[in-house]
């Protein structure tokens, strides 16, 4: 009787005690629980304003600046800086942004920090801005960006930037937003062609778009540029016409090649000695040795504008242009190269004709007249063809008693 007694009793104590053991991890599951639901809503934003509103009319290649007002609506304390709170990219770019400020580490994000420098507490706003390139295209375009915190989490709303771009004729060859997205969209990735230059110049096959090789890295510089500037067949880049010198990869391997000989030489580039006189789209090369000569650049990556740089293989996005690699070089010898955005049409008189002119290395052009120069005026190509005369083509046209203008249309 009192060991029956006493087995209830332990088998009570044991059942009482598991019970508690249950209790005790459900408790302690649901403190996990809102402890995991108290930092999930800790970051929390709200969108006050943006300057440029959705739908904008831009003329293409009109360089605007998006600068939009967030809110701190959570628990949270947004820290300034690239490491800190940022508004990032969502997705590709198609409008060539650029932040305004440099980055002073190797990253591939696409980001701008809070425009203040000061950490917003709670109740604060903050404003991010970002420079954007009206592509030549002519259509809706959009980027989507939304902010990012310090552990590099998504939160509070997307926030779209779409214009709409006029149709203006495609005048330039050179599309510059295309130049910049591409990079934008690969630096730290396989360019879209799936190679990848290694040291000692091997290159390897990869996937598109999958990280770059994280070994052997040191000679897809010049790769990577010409796929931002180029007609890569996959994904064009700023349009540009780059011989591919090693096939199946696109473009030139060659940093000097590159700039000198299928740039500089026929006509589609010009060296120039200030960043000021660089546009987004251009090239920033460097020789290592104190070469001065530029066809023996050791480097080349791409101008983004405010100073930025885009570059293979040590992949970097949004870096300086004046201190990221010669702070390490002491022997560099740095050159700038601004791309020409299309043929300079010339013109004379021969007499009562007009003679218009244009280098013959601008291939594809067409010649176009038109009596106005309003937004969306028309637009009609000249029948006849050029004719070659050394390396211009030259078109002769009877002058007329009314206005009339022309200009070169890359169809």
């Amino acid at each position: 009787m009192g060991r029956c007694s006493a087995s209830r009793t332990a088998s009570l104590n044991i059942k009482e005690n598991s019970v508690r053991e249950h209790v005790s991890t459900l408790l302690i599951c649901l403190g996990l629980l809102l402890g995991n639901s108290a930092a999930r809503a800790g970051d929390a934003a709200q969108f006050i304003s943006a300057t440029i509103t959705n739908g904008t009319p831009m003329m293409p290649r009109t360089i605007f600046t998006q600068t939009w007002t967030m809110k701190n609506t959570g628990t949270t304390t947004w820290t300034p800086g690239y490491n800190g709170y940022t508004m990032n990219i969502v997705g590709a770019d198609s409008l060539g942004a650029v932040p305004p400020t440099a980055k002073t580490y190797a990253s591939h994000t696409l980001s701008t920090t809070i425009g203040s420098g000061a950490s917003i507490a709670p109740g604060g706003t903050a404003t991010f801005t970002m420079n954007f390139i009206a592509p030549e295209t002519s259509g809706s375009v959009t980027d989507t960006f939304q902010l990012n915190s310090a552990s590099s989490v998504f939160f509070g709303p997307t926030n779209p930037v779409q214009i709409v771009v006029i149709k203006a004729g495609s005048t330039n060859q050179y599309d510059r937003a295309r130049a910049v997205s591409y990079a934008n969209n690969y630096c730290g990735y396989v360019n879209s062609d799936g190679y990848f230059w290694t040291n000692s110049w091997p290159y390897g096959a990869f996937p598109p778009g999958s990280p770059a090789p994280s070994s052997g890295l040191g000679d897809d510089c010049a790769h990577f540029v010409s796929c931002c500037i180029g007609s890569e067949p996959n994904v064009r880049g700023g349009g540009l016409t780059i011989p591919s010198r090693v096939p199946p990869t696109y473009g030139e391997p060659g940093a000097g090649r590159l700039a000198y000989t299928c740039l500089v030489v026929p006509g589609y580039a010009t060296e120039v000695y200030s960043l000021t006189n660089l546009s987004p789209g251009d090239l920033v090369g460097w020789n290592w040795s104190g070469d001065t000569n530029l066809a023996n650049l050791s480097h080349v990556t791409l101008y983004l504008g405010n100073g930025l740089l885009a570059s293979h293989s040590a992949s970097s996005l949004d870096v300086s242009a004046d201190t990221w690699y010669q702070a390490s070089e002491p022997n560099y010898v740095r050159h700038l190269i601004h791309i020409l955005d299309a043929p300079a049409l010339n013109s004379f008189t021969v007499g009562k004709n007009l003679v218009l002119a244009w280098g013959t290395n601008w291939a594809g052009y067409a010649l176009y007249s038109s009596t106005n120069l309003a937004a969306g005026a028309g637009w009609t190509k000249v029948a006849k063809s050029p004719a070659v005369v050394g390396q211009a083509n030259r078109m002769t046209n009877t002058m007329s008693s009314g206005a009339v203008f022309y200009r070169l249309v890359l169809p």
